[in-house]
């Protein structure tokens, strides 16, 4: 696996990321945004979703202080805009560069982009879904909601992680952000694969969501990252899934 930080200029600020290569013919892109007040650095090091997903490249998306809300209202942590406008769509137009930079060079990939979002870096993730679809084939969110953005989100594999005991982010608008897609997709097909994941699709659209539902809180508890690689090979339709 080839780690590298790479920098690109947003509205005359240097933006960073930590681009992580496989070592075959890439099978897709993920684009990961760590929490409030984290690191790609850090989230790299904590998950490594580059050795989860070797047939994925992996980058890992710096975010920036300057939005404030939540438990840092200042703003003085990194983090990512949550509302349409926030920080002159700072990350939106990020987003707008990033997706397109990198297709330039994997344009075989244009159709297995997905953006994957834990916390903070989750709500953005509702956000992209909201406003920027077409940049992306599937959402992965954990610990966060979106109830306000999904009315007018255009149908799109999801695949959400809640946590039972979550104190940080109201576990009841996960769940209705959940059912939201639930009902965005019209899924009629539910098959419970264990006591945490259920997959509910359309089989007449291919679309489906991927709920994960367990008892721990708001961290991303690593027994789930299997489950979201079986997300993504699915989508991808990867052999061997």
């Amino acid at each position: 696996m080839n780690r590298e930080t790479k920098f690109i200029q947003i509205q005359g600020v240097q933006r960073e990321y930590l681009l992580c290569l496989p070592n075959q013919a890439p099978a897709g892109i993920l684009l990961v945004f760590h929490g409030n007040g984290g690191t790609a650095e850090g989230f790299s090091n904590k998950y490594h979703l580059e050795q989860a997903f070797t047939d994925f490249i992996v980058i890992y998306v710096q975010g920036i202080p300057g939005i404030g809300g939540g438990f840092d209202p200042k703003g003085l942590k990194n983090g990512w805009q949550r509302k349409v406008g926030e920080g002159e769509d700072r990350d939106l137009r990020l987003m707008d560069v990033l997706v397109p930079e990198l297709l330039r060079e994997w344009p075989f990939l244009k159709d297995r982009v997905f953006a994957f979002g834990h916390s903070n870096g989750g709500r953005f993730v509702y956000l992209l879904w909201n406003q920027r679809p077409d940049l992306f084939r599937g959402f992965i969110i954990n610990a966060h909601q979106g109830t306000d953005l999904l009315n007018t989100a255009q149908p799109k594999n999801a695949m959400v992680l809640t946590g039972a005991k979550d104190r940080v982010v109201n576990n009841a608008n996960q769940m209705k952000s959940a059912e939201m897609i639930r009902t965005r997709l019209e899924t009629d097909r539910e098959q419970k694969i264990n006591d945490l994941l259920t997959i509910y699709s359309n089989p007449s659209t291919g679309l489906c969501l991927y709920h994960y539902l367990h008892p721990g809180g708001h961290d991303l508890p690593k027994t789930a990252v299997p489950f979201i690689g079986k997300f993504l090979s699915a989508i991808v339709d990867i052999p061997n899934f």
